[in-house]
């Protein structure tokens, strides 16, 4: 039964996280089963479309999100919580649906929250209209600044994993992995989401006979395609959610894998009228000027102040998941605009707006 309707979010994450580690200690099932049974919970029904969950600090009803786009929705000590029992649930289960989440969570509710001095923010707001706060360097030493700090210190966590069998590239981000025991080191070169792809150098000593496993993202295009030193893998399985690469390796190899991504539109569940803007995983929302701000209205405030919110326009279009009112701006990295509208709105990657008003949810008008 789904109870987390007026529970407080960052108090019970944590005691799941502990009864996951309780599992991994003990082997007792009935702790697997708690986090299990949680973690679908939060993550099917108390979510937005940033992989961000509570609002004011608390969940509400299930699948009741439109009533929750407020200025302390969502808060940023969750979405660091959530990514850390993920970690667990995915290396019991090897599901890439867990992996697909955490990767939503990372690009959409972590990144963004820290501006160029290293201050982090509380709630990252989802009221249309608002903006971005952060703390101060010396009044703020929230929750959030601390796995603020922690989550941002270790962005190469989980790009890889292993089992007996081989490798796992999980994420699609520049990094390197040694893996002594093997024999085998991958090298990921790519600037994914401005890239959409990525290259996999392999070095080796020697021959070296292993799996090389690539998530096939749930978000992927048509298009999607991996060559193998430029040309068709002769051989390529298919397991559970990722690519499946087997051979014996040497040094120099190169796989390249093509990530085309996609505009669609995600709706709410209680209000299918409200919806989000998504490419690939990333989260966009439309630009709406910086009219208004001053420093002090950024830099101290928990949260914005919704009196000083601005009206949002609506957009004139079919429900359903076409995002057919967007299109790329030419020659702009992720940034596209809206169509038939005679003051274009600009949209960028959520993790990208800074100083500036917002929308990531908008009402269509149909």
């Amino acid at each position: 039964q789904d109870m987390l309707d007026h529970n407080h979010a960052n108090t019970n994450i944590p005691k799941v996280i502990g009864a996951a580690r309780g599992y991994e200690l003990t082997g007792d099932t009935r702790y697997r089963d708690i986090s299990e049974n949680f973690y679908r919970m939060v993550t099917q029904h108390h979510i937005y479309c940033t992989g961000g969950t509570s609002n004011g600090e608390f969940w509400h009803a299930p699948d009741a999100i439109a009533s929750q786009l407020g200025p302390a929705a969502e808060e940023c000590c969750c979405s660091y919580n959530m990514m850390k029992l993920t970690r667990h649930i995915y290396g019991w289960s090897g599901d890439p649906a867990a992996m697909d989440y955490y990767e939503r969570a990372l690009f959409n509710a972590r990144l963004g929250t820290q501006d160029s001095d290293g201050l982090k923010m509380y709630y990252l707001s989802l009221a249309p209209g608002l903006w971005r706060t952060f703390g101060t360097s010396f009044g703020a030493f929230w929750c959030c600044t601390g796995t603020g700090a922690e989550e941002f210190a270790k962005f190469g966590d989980s790009i890889y994993w292993h089992d007996a069998a081989g490798i796992y590239v999980n994420l699609f981000i520049s990094s390197q992995v040694e893996w002594p025991e093997k024999g085998l080191t991958l090298v990921q070169d790519t600037s994914f989401p401005e890239e959409e792809g990525t290259t996999i150098h392999v070095r080796t000593k020697g021959r070296v006979s292993s799996q090389i496993c690539v998530r096939a993202p749930s978000w992927v295009g048509s298009g999607f395609g991996i060559t193998i030193n430029g040309a068709p893998p002769s051989s390529i399985g298919m397991g559970a959610g990722h690519f499946v690469l087997t051979r014996d390796w040497k040094n120099g190899d190169q796989i390249h894998v093509r990530l085309p991504m996609s505009l669609r539109m995600e709706s709410l569940p209680d209000d299918p009228s409200i919806q989000a803007a998504m490419y690939g995983p990333l989260a966009l929302a439309g630009r709406l000027g910086n009219s208004g701000l001053v420093r002090e209205m950024i830099y101290g405030p928990l949260r914005p102040d919704p009196k000083q919110g601005i009206t949002v326009p609506a957009i004139a279009r079919s429900l359903g998941s076409s995002a057919d009112w967007i299109e790329p701006v030419p020659g702009g990295s992720l940034e596209f605009r809206s169509i038939g509208r005679k003051d274009p709105i600009r949209l960028s990657p959520l993790y990208s707006i800074f100083d500036e008003r917002y929308t990531v949810y908008w009402k269509a008008a149909v």
